[in-house]
């Protein structure tokens, strides 16, 4: 194992470790925090400033969920869709279904968009 290697492994361990202190301190099942930090990217741009990475980087569990709609701009005149990010210890899934689910039942921020037909009920 190259050593270059072994300090991004090490570096992990310590994240891991500081993210469970962390939850283990507050007593918390889950941290939440915006998904990414700038709202839209133009063509051709790379995005930047994702908060999306902890998960990935920890190896730990999360879910984003519909988190609501920016301020229109004169770009995005109706404003555009935001996620909320929940993370949770490791083999913690179920209790991010449940903050999930409860977090969309309670805000009701998902919305289709305008363009999407009505869906019509089937009758067998």
């Amino acid at each position: 194992m190259d050593d270059g290697y072994r300090v991004r492994l090490q570096k992990r361990s310590e994240l891991q470790q500081r993210v469970m202190k962390i939850m283990a301190d507050d007593q918390l099942d889950a941290i939440v925090f915006p998904h990414q930090k700038r709202l839209v990217v133009l063509i051709g741009e790379t995005q930047v400033e994702r908060n999306g990475g902890l998960g990935s980087v920890t190896g730990f569990p999360s879910i984003v969920v519909p988190g609501g709609f920016s301020s229109p701009t004169p770009t995005a005149q109706l404003g555009v869709p935001v996620g909320i990010e929940f993370l949770a210890r490791p083999w913690a899934e179920n209790v991010l279904i449940e903050i999930g689910y409860g977090y969309e039942q309670a805000t009701m921020h998902r919305r289709p968009p305008s363009t999407t037909p009505p869906i019509k009920a089937s009758v067998r």
